[in-house]
């Protein structure tokens, strides 16, 4: 669920003072009070306009995701790096995953679907 610039202020300024905003449907407390926190910890170290949705998609290229990842591999927790780039730690994690198993080359993600013809090659080499 997305969450609104002002819905958001909203959620960290009364959790700064001690208070919750109610939990919204379909989330449980647990998991909306986490990321109440996160919003929370990106506030402190990027201000408060960083809460705010980015009108533009920040593409990243292989060698950027490869820092972050790089980062993790070094022992820095997920969590911390995530936060500090401004991504969801769910994306990082994916990226450290399709690093481990493709290694660089993995992490030049192509937008899309495959085609057909890359499909069939791809079986082609398996089965060779």
């Amino acid at each position: 669920m997305k969450y609104d610039y002002v819905f958001k202020l909203n959620a960290v300024e009364l959790y700064r003072s001690g208070q919750w905003i109610e939990t919204p449907e379909g989330i449980s407390q647990k998991d909306f009070r986490k990321r109440i926190v996160q919003w929370s910890r990106i506030a402190d170290i990027y201000g408060l306009d960083s809460l705010r949705h980015s009108t533009t998609c920040k593409e990243r290229s292989a060698e950027c995701r490869y820092q972050l990842v790089a980062r993790v591999l070094a022992g820095e927790s997920q969590k911390s790096v995530a936060i500090s780039a401004g991504i969801d730690s769910g994306l990082l994690s994916k990226w450290v995953q399709t690093y481990k198993i493709k290694g660089y080359e993995g992490l030049n993600l192509k937008k899309g679907r495959k085609s057909k013809k890359e499909d069939k090659r791809e079986q082609e080499i398996q089965t060779h």
